[in-house]
């Protein structure tokens, strides 16, 4: 498991590079975001479908093809309000995307004429939508706003904390966190994500001083903002832990090897998208 990750995780920050690179030449009305905002299209619906799976594991009713398109409706009314200058249109439009999903979900469910867990099911696709495809227009926004480099930067510092989690916790792990819900989370894990979380942000804060005020972020800003990340994308980690217990699956898919589904690696990232946001827009001098 250890070798398969060491081998699968440098080849995905190599390919976030990769496409770091290519959005900055890119423009998404006064920013970047293009090249990201066609791939968060094709994991939106990827990780939408895992998250299905496990949800009728639970036995609930999730057919994958209308979580699907429940999540990119959600996906791809956030993008829309992205691109309207007036904010109080922007922020209704973003506002319409989980009240659409959960009509859209509820009406594709009544269509089969089978009245028991159909609210209950259109509920948990809304929810799993609002996760998997509303989440991301946060880092979308990010994006378009701060540039890629500095965006990408935070999404490494989400995942420092979850490296620093997983070798801390083999290394001195003791206690254990939360046994009942994931059994191999140690406290010792959760202080290594915050150290590692503090450190990555404040070296992000030093390699983007020199850059405009937008693309700038504060020491302060990096260190309590890398904390925090790595607090909340421990959060993240423990909600899909929560789904993948009740539905007795150990990872949520298999498309890559040592990590296991999109979802299992996208996890902390999505949950921490708003506190990404946050840490940006106070964090700067934009």
């Amino acid at each position: 498991m250890l070798r398969q990750r060491l081998i699968t995780g440098p080849i995905l920050i190599g390919s976030l590079l990769a496409l770091v690179w290519l959005d900055d030449r890119c423009t998404f009305r006064d920013g970047g975001g293009v090249v990201f905002a066609g791939l968060f299209a094709i994991l939106v619906p990827l990780a939408a479908a895992e998250a299905a799976r496990l949800g009728r594991d639970c036995g609930v009713r999730t057919p994958t093809a209308l979580t699907m398109i429940v999540a990119l409706v959600m996906y791809l009314t956030g993008v829309a309000s992205l691109l309207v200058a007036d904010p109080t249109l922007a922020a209704g439009m973003a506002m319409l995307g989980p009240a659409a999903g959960f009509a859209i979900a509820a009406i594709g469910l009544a269509t089969s004429r089978k009245i028991e867990g159909a609210f209950t099911g259109a509920a948990t696709i809304a929810g799993i939508a609002i996760w998997t495809g509303l989440l991301p227009v946060f880092w979308l926004s990010a994006f378009r706003d701060h540039g890629a480099w500095l965006a990408v930067g935070l999404v490494l510092v989400v995942k420092s904390g979850d490296i620093g989690a997983y070798f801390t916790g083999i290394t001195f792990g003791r206690h254990k966190l939360i046994p009942w819900l994931s059994p191999k989370k140690t406290i010792e894990g959760g202080v290594g994500a915050l150290v590692f979380g503090g450190l990555a942000g404040a070296g992000l804060a030093a390699l983007t001083a020199e850059q405009p005020a937008s693309m700038s972020l504060s020491m302060t800003a990096g260190v309590v903002g890398g904390v925090s990340l790595a607090f909340v994308g421990g959060l993240g980690d423990l909600l899909e832990s929560l789904l993948k217990r009740a539905a007795g699956a150990k990872d949520s898919g298999s498309v890559l090897p040592g990590m296991g589904g999109v979802l299992d690696v996208l996890d902390s990232p999505l949950v921490a998208g708003p506190v990404a946001w946050l840490v940006l827009r106070l964090g700067t001098g934009s």
